[in-house]
């Protein structure tokens, strides 16, 4: 079957393993990865709807352009909010920064530098729909039809079959992991995305805890460990999905889009300073000026 590229909306993590769990980082044991940063992702909520983000440092949050600014919750719940004047969407992509009120006290992304090879597995984080139960439904699909037919009985003129999960509209911050299908740069259906690379959700022979993106989870960050550290390699935008296939569901040979965020990582960090580069800057101003507060109190004082 064909897959179908839709239009950028707002899309959560299904995987095979545990479609209703993963609600918690990762623990490294158990085939689990090791926590690539579930700490920095979070909700962006505004008037569209909840979706997904990822923060950045010094009260930056970075989400999908098509979601925009809004409140940001981190994983434990707590809020922050959008300083309501701050944004900045990074030229010919689908990507927004924008700037809390506070900065608040969680731990920062780190952005790759370089592009993960193809084949590297990734773990993904997304605030999206939840699936309706915790095993894949087959369906029966005509592909004679544009859009196809699809019903979960046998039918006349069915000619394919898939599996795949629905969902309910509750929301829940998930991880899962995939691999890294290829890379490309978005035109067409996909314009506006800038560069980007794909995930294949493989419902055999995937990743233990295959994942795909659903509803809502536009905005979430991708991680890839580079052998030292975890880096935030990319952002989910969108999905490419069958013809006709039902609304809010996650299928074996759907994929995800993400932002490839090594080529924008220089126009983001011009944008924001790095942590490390801030705490430079704020060591420098500490040299330079204690010394001549400490002169200045010990400098007598006329009566």
């Amino acid at each position: 079957m064909a897959v179908v590229l839709p239009a950028l909306v707002s899309q959560a993590i299904v995987n095979i393993y545990a479609p209703t769990g993963n609600t918690s980082a990762p623990t490294g044991t158990g085939g689990e990865p090791s926590d690539p940063g579930w700490n920095s992702a979070g909700v962006v909520s505004n008037g569209t709807g909840n979706s997904s983000g990822v923060y950045l440092g010094n009260g930056w949050v970075l989400t999908a352009r098509h979601v925009g600014a809004g409140t940001f919750i981190d994983s434990s719940g707590t809020s922050y909010a959008w300083d309501g004047a701050t944004a900045h969407d990074i030229t010919g992509t689908d990507l927004t920064l924008f700037k809390l009120a506070e900065t608040p006290e969680l731990p920062a992304a780190t952005l790759a530098t370089s592009a993960p090879t193809t084949g590297s597995q990734v773990v993904m984080i997304g605030n999206g729909r939840s699936p309706t139960s915790d095993t894949s439904t087959l369906y029966y699909v005509d592909t004679d039809t544009d859009p196809y037919t699809w019903s979960t009985t046998p039918f006349a003129g069915w000619d394919s079959t898939a599996r795949g999960y629905l969902t309910n509209s509750t929301l829940d911050m998930r991880w899962g992991t995939n691999t890294i299908e290829a890379y490309g740069f978005g035109t067409g259906t996909l314009s506006g995305i800038g560069y980007y690379f794909y995930t294949d959700f493989d419902l055999t022979g995937g990743t233990t805890y295959e994942a795909q993106a659903v509803a809502r989870d536009s905005g979430g960050p991708v991680f890839y460990y580079d052998g030292s550290q975890w880096v935030l390699a990319g952002l989910m935008v969108t999905v490419g999905t069958f013809s006709g296939q039902p609304s809010f569901s996650a299928f074996g040979g759907n994929v995800t889009y993400a932002v490839d965020l090594s080529k924008y990582a220089d126009q983001i960090n011009g944008l924001i300073p790095e942590p490390a580069r801030y705490a430079m800057l704020a060591g420098l101003i500490a040299v330079l000026v204690i010394p001549r507060l400490r002169r200045r109190l010990r400098s007598p004082v006329n009566a």
